[in-house]
């Protein structure tokens, strides 16, 4: 049904050979660009051995070597302050972000930041929703990203951020409001707190188990899931036929085997890499580190095109997502080696739906010691954790533990 009122735009139907022509376009004039105007760039084009002949050539993004996002904060390191790939004058950026990593994105315009109005339309949102936005604006793009693409549905947005969770409440017995952005946990904490019956939820950052979801409906309305990073913006996300996540059209999106970089075949879990078109700041393979597997790639009822991906399976790479936040190892290494600790290991854990995070040590710290541990460390990684004295922590273990057992094939 191509009438479908959740679709966004006439890409969503077009033919596969349609997309697959304008996507080998866009790679064409991307990477030409990207070897006149972005220096390190280009040096990674001619470290795959590829030149500009090779430019219009069907396999040439299989040629090149994946840009991994666990290795951006070295590379910005190395080449302040976006590694080299950014594009002209800094400028003409309309925000620059830092997130845990730390890595620094820049963003250009303020409408439809990451391209997620399409997937919100696609989730349900619509013109004259008023949506509550709980997703974090202070440094990292989330909160202004789903913001930016809610306006340009015309919604109305509460740009209410994280945290504040009583006053958030206070605010849905005041309003009348029917959408929400933001994580399936704070979700189910607002519906518990205010009694709210929503109209339409658009999730993302955390894994949504179909359990979860059942109950968040009971509640409310529709809840779909939508897939993006902050660095590359709006991946995926569900229609309303809830047939998997349709791929974002503004995109290009493999799923790699880890090992050798390669695309798999379909069905088969690999991670994701993504490439983008940006004027200013764009990707070519990054790989978010996120593995999935293609579910269908055949036209969907609600009258989309895209191939469809199952979300989230698991993780390759040093990273945590934690509450839409990337955790490393080296985070908690550095918040400890601050107060003079050198034994101690975060533990990330799910209990009743919440993600939660204890930072276990073996030194009988003061109150106040605690209290500037956890501070340093939530400035590190932008999260609330919990201090934890234990018997012994070994010197051996990851000092960074996901206990979590979310993942589902």
């Amino acid at each position: 049904m191509n009438d479908s009122p959740t679709l966004h735009d006439p890409d969503e139907t077009r033919r596969p050979e349609e997309r697959r022509v304008d996507q080998q376009r866009r790679v064409t004039a991307l990477l030409a660009n990207l070897w006149d105007a972005a220096p390190a760039w280009r040096r990674r084009l001619e470290g795959s051995n590829v030149s500009p002949a090779d430019f219009g050539t069907p396999d040439v993004l299989t040629r090149l070597t994946p840009v991994a996002k666990s290795d951006l904060a070295a590379l910005q390191v190395e080449d302040p302050p976006f590694g080299g790939f950014f594009i002209g004058d800094l400028s003409a950026s309309s925000r620059i972000f830092m997130s845990p990593g730390p890595i620094y994105d820049a963003q250009l315009g303020t409408t439809d930041i990451g391209g997620f109005a399409r997937g919100l339309r696609a989730g349900g949102l619509t013109r004259g929703d008023i949506v509550l936005n709980t997703f974090a604006y202070h440094l990292t793009p989330a909160g202004h990203a789903f913001e930016s693409g809610a306006l340009s549905l015309g919604c109305v947005v509460v740009p209410a951020g994280t945290g504040n969770t009583e006053q958030q409440a206070r605010l849905l017995k005041d309003l009348p409001v029917t959408g929400y952005m933001g994580t399936p946990s704070f979700l189910g904490m607002l519906v518990e707190r205010a009694d709210w019956r929503f109209k339409t939820a658009c999730v993302a950052a955390e894994k949504l188990t179909e359990d979860e979801r059942a109950v968040l409906e009971s509640r409310g309305g529709h809840v779909s899931q939508l897939y993006g990073t902050a660095d590359l913006g709006y991946i995926a996300g569900e229609c309303e036929a809830r047939a998997g996540m349709h791929l974002t059209e503004d995109k290009v999106i493999e799923i790699l085997d880890p090992a050798t970089g390669q695309p798999v075949p379909e069905g088969e879990i690999g991670q994701v890499a993504v490439t983008t078109f940006s004027p200013t700041y764009p990707f070519v393979r990054l790989t978010t580190g996120d593995l999935t597997r293609v579910v269908s790639s055949e036209v969907c009822e609600c009258g989309r095109t895209s191939a469809r991906i199952a979300g989230v399976l698991g993780r390759v790479g040093p990273g945590v997502k934690v509450r839409g936040m990337f955790v490393y190892e080296h985070h908690v290494r550095a918040a400890l080696s601050r107060h003079g600790l050198g034994v101690g290991r975060l533990v990330i854990r799910r209990v009743a739906g919440q993600d939660t995070l204890t930072l276990e040590i073996v030194e009988p710290l003061s109150e106040e010691q605690q209290g500037d541990l956890l501070r340093t460390l939530r400035d590190e990684i932008k999260l609330r954790a919990e201090i934890e004295i234990v018997p012994e922590v070994d010197a051996e273990t990851p000092q960074l533990v996901d206990a979590r057992e979310i993942w589902q094939a």
